[in-house]
């Protein structure tokens, strides 16, 4: 069993280190960031770039479902 198993790394040959890499670019920008951008930050190819997407996109939408913003929020 891989210490990986059951994630959205799960199966992956890129390094985590690149996935944490990609997660917080995507998560850092207001409006996201595109695929060519991405590749260019991270340095892996567009198809690479379009599965991590494809994994973080949904991962993290799920969780801002989970737990809406509640009490004061000051933009």
């Amino acid at each position: 069993m891989s210490i990986t198993a059951g994630t959205l790394f799960e199966h992956t040959k890129l390094p985590l280190a690149t996935w944490f890499q990609a997660t917080f670019l995507i998560a850092l920008g207001k409006k996201g960031i595109s695929a060519m951008d991405l590749m260019r930050k991270i340095g892996v190819s567009c198809n690479a770039v379009w599965r991590m997407k494809n994994k973080i996109m949904p991962t993290t939408m799920e969780r801002e479902d989970e737990k809406p913003l509640a009490g004061l929020v000051q933009v």
